[in-house]
């Protein structure tokens, strides 16, 4: 059976030097090398751990490198990444991988000290213990999260620059997401945005009720508060100012309706605004004409009147959902008036 590696956290395979702990407590050199890149990191780096002389039994017996808190228990262990026996003759990377090899692990998300362990096989205990190896997490990769602005209207852009995002961080999941203020981490949120490695410019839409909110940064895809690596608060205070006027106030049956629109925002233009007519206060769902999506800027909107006379009202939401209250930015009544039927 070949030997190929198991992989729970994408990790990459390079070597150091370990003594092996038998079943009676004496210690006796083996082949197998086992080392840390470093023994201190910050949450959001990644841990290199370098590992040589891996045997073909030890794979089959699934052989696991572990990150532990330091003293927990062998069933308490945090990430990790072992070897096991699979079909297929070996090739490319995975033919040396029971020999020497790089794996790289996350840090745990809490500040602490902590152990690489290795054992020989699975289930991990005290007769298969190989090697520990202690390290510390004591601090942060720094990261800079800044807004473009610090309070928004409603239809406005919100532009948000990350910088220092390592690729750990993005293997992770690392991702940016706006909060109601104080808002609890594993719900309730708006537009996650998933972070690369390096510098990130990310553009977002105003939430649609006004209020009190934060932009979040977590370090991993998990949102709890180890995993927040920074938060910026802003309000959302007011709505952008749309004008709309319409040519006249009454229409015959089907006439053009031609719209005049100032003050579309590219956002509300990315977010789907659109006109649209409506009965006279009739629901946000009940509408009877096509909608027309208008540029951003300023300029005219073409709609048809409806076939029926009555009271109606033309409406302009600014995103495309949700259709109700919190984006619906303009409104202006007009009549319809019915016209003499044709021979």
């Amino acid at each position: 059976m070949a030997n190929i590696l198991a992989r729970r956290l994408a990790p990459t395979l390079v070597a150091a030097s370990a003594l092996f702990l038998s079943a009676c407590g004496t210690f006796f050199y083996s082949k197998v090398s086992i080392g840390l890149d470093k023994s201190r990191y910050l949450r959001g780096e990644e841990i290199v751990v370098t590992i040589d002389g891996i045997t073909a039994r030890m794979a089959n017996d699934k052989a696991i490198l572990a990150t532990y808190a330091a003293g927990a228990g062998h069933g308490s262990r945090l990430d990790y990444v072992y070897l096991h026996a699979g079909d297929g003759p070996p090739s490319g990377a995975d033919a040396a991988v029971h020999r020497a090899g790089k794996v790289t692990l996350p840090t745990p998300s809490r500040i602490g000290a902590y152990e690489l362990r290795f054992y020989s096989k699975t289930p991990p205990g005290d007769d298969t213990l190989v090697a520990r190896l202690p390290f510390t997490v004591d601090g942060n990769v720094d990261v800079s999260l800044i807004l473009d602005k610090a309070a928004y209207a409603r239809g406005e852009e919100i532009i948000a620059t990350l910088d220092g995002v390592t690729p750990r961080m993005h293997e992770d999941g690392a991702f940016l997401a706006i909060y109601p203020a104080g808002g609890i981490h594993e719900s309730g949120y708006f537009y996650p945005s998933r972070a690369v490695a390096g510098d990130n410019r990310v553009e977002f839409s105003t939430p649609p009720e006004t209020g009190a909110y934060e932009l979040r940064f977590y370090r991993k895809a998990a949102a709890n508060e180890d995993n927040l690596a920074a938060s910026v608060p802003f309000p959302v205070d007011g709505d952008v100012r749309v004008t709309m006027k319409l040519d006249k106030k009454v229409y015959a049956q089907d006439e053009k309706i031609a719209v005049k629109l100032t003050g579309i925002t590219d956002r509300m233009s990315k977010d789907g605004a659109f006109l649209i007519i409506y009965e006279e206060k009739g629901g946000h769902s009940d509408n009877f004409a096509p909608v027309f999506r208008p540029a951003a800027g300023d300029g005219t909107a073409e709609l048809r009147a409806p076939d029926e006379s009555g009271n109606y009202e033309v409406r302009l939401y600014r995103k495309s959902s949700p259709r109700n209250g919190s984006t619906l930015a303009a409104t202006l009544p007009f009549t319809v008036k019915r016209t003499a039927q044709r021979r």
